[in-house]
């Protein structure tokens, strides 16, 4: 063979090398089911011609694509898996990086927080992000940011703010606010911020983070902005978005938002006493999560079906539905998730014990024991997170409790943190069975 025919297939190859990366990125931009199939192809014709990297970039699209399209978990992790091997096999340390952030992003998704922070870790402990080149950071890459604002989040979810705050501070020196992905821990930082407050009952607070959320995600500034209406008794405005943001996500095919807007809904039915006009809402929303195997949003939407069956007086279907609702929200929760878990089992504890307006007859002691057991853990957590509206409404129902069960102490004890707390909040208390 001439020495110019070499040049011209190693020219052809670089020439189709420039394609495929360009149509893989096209692909990635592209909405509806040709997508997978062309980039399925691509992969095939990657593969085909020996190139590990964009047969990887290749199989990596199709696992994102697969985990929007409800595909389960592990189907995904077995493709990553022979990806992982291709990129040890060829030294491919960037596409290493990506697959672990990937893999982070996934777990998450699916509701398995410890294996999201095991994933992301493995990533920030690489021998790759060591020092090189004279004190060069490898560590400025969109995984590890990726990675980072996914520690950030897991650690705040469990109230560990001052972890948070280093993360963040690193995330700062590491990509200034006008570089390529300053956006990512910009966002992480805002949800963060804006979820204390509102778990604090700091709305004021909570409220001028919207705009700024906005500006960086519309999708997400729209849905914080009708958490804050909602949380303001400004419940018509909020119904309006949660409208609008419905009918953009289903276009867009975003179904974790579309999950959140529902349940944001059923509770603005809960306001005006329609608890029954809430429960298709709940199902049609429990079945789009189990579809797409969204663990988290499942239990979730169970913690308000089981409080829906409360409102409509049948506690023991609300406690019976609890109990699958409550280990994987235990294990893999928020700790405002499992405070509020915990609140409302003691809550239809107690109903099913016989206390409360509804009850009749002599009052199940075993019942109400157990119910003075989970308040006292609900509290544990919302005290983690300084939730001093919950606490109230766990001290209300710990004095109702004692002072049922004769316990005068401890129903003094519990009124006085109540009266404490009223004081302090000084805003009247909504009603305790109105809210999850």
């Amino acid at each position: 063979m001439r020495v110019q025919d070499i040049f011209l297939s190693a020219h052809s190859l670089l020439h189709y090398f420039d394609r495929l990366i360009f149509w893989l990125y096209t692909l990635e931009q592209m909405k509806g089911s040709d997508s997978t199939v062309l980039t399925e192809d691509s992969v095939k014709m990657a593969a085909h011609f020996c190139l590990p990297y964009l047969a990887s970039l290749g199989i990596q699209s199709l696992v994102q694509q697969g985990a929007t399209q409800g595909k389960t978990a592990h189907k995904l992790m077995d493709a990553l898996k022979d990806t992982d091997i291709l990129h040890w096999k060829h030294s491919l340390s960037e596409l290493i990086e990506i697959s672990l952030a990937q893999t982070t992003s996934i777990w998450r998704m699916y509701g398995k927080s410890t294996m999201a922070l095991q994933q992301a870790q493995l990533l920030l402990n690489m021998s790759s992000l060591e020092p090189v080149n004279f004190g060069v950071q490898q560590n400025n890459t969109e995984a590890f940011a990726v990675a980072l604002c996914h520690l950030a989040e897991l650690h705040a979810e469990q109230g560990l703010y001052s972890a948070v705050s280093e993360i963040l501070q690193h995330l700062k020196e590491q990509f200034p606010p006008h570089s390529q992905h300053a956006k990512l821990w910009m966002l992480c930082n805002l949800k963060i911020q804006f979820e204390r407050h509102m778990n604090e009952g700091k709305y004021h607070l909570a409220e001028p983070l919207v705009t700024a959320m906005s500006a960086l995600n519309k999708t997400e500034g729209l849905y914080r902005k009708a958490q804050v209406l909602k949380a303001l008794n400004r419940s018509t405005e909020a119904y309006k978005i949660l409208q609008r943001l419905q009918v953009h996500c289903e276009k867009s095919k975003c179904t974790e938002v579309v999950i959140r807007v529902m349940l944001s809904t059923a509770e603005l039915h809960w306001e005006s006493s329609g608890f029954s006009t809430a429960l298709p809402l709940l199902l049609q929303a429990l079945a789009l999560a189990r579809q797409h195997h969204l663990q988290s949003l499942a239990s979730e939407t169970i913690l308000h079906l089981a409080f829906t069956q409360l409102m409509l007086g049948v506690p023991e279907h609300a406690l019976s539905v609890l109990h699958e609702a409550i280990e994987p929200v235990l294990a893999h929760g928020s700790v405002i998730d499992k405070g509020r878990a915990l609140l409302l089992t003691a809550r239809c504890q107690m109903a099913v014990a016989g206390f409360g307006p509804n009850g009749h007859g002599q009052a199940d002691l075993h019942l109400a024991a157990l119910a003075v057991d989970t308040l006292n853990e609900s509290a544990a957590y919302f005290s983690k997170l300084s939730c001093k509206e919950r606490l109230r409404d766990v001290h209300y129902l710990q004095a109702l409790l004692h002072r049922s069960l004769g316990q005068t102490s401890q129903c003094n004890k519990s009124a006085m943190l109540f009266r404490l707390l009223d004081q302090e909040l000084q805003s009247p208390a909504p009603p305790v069975s109105m809210r999850l």
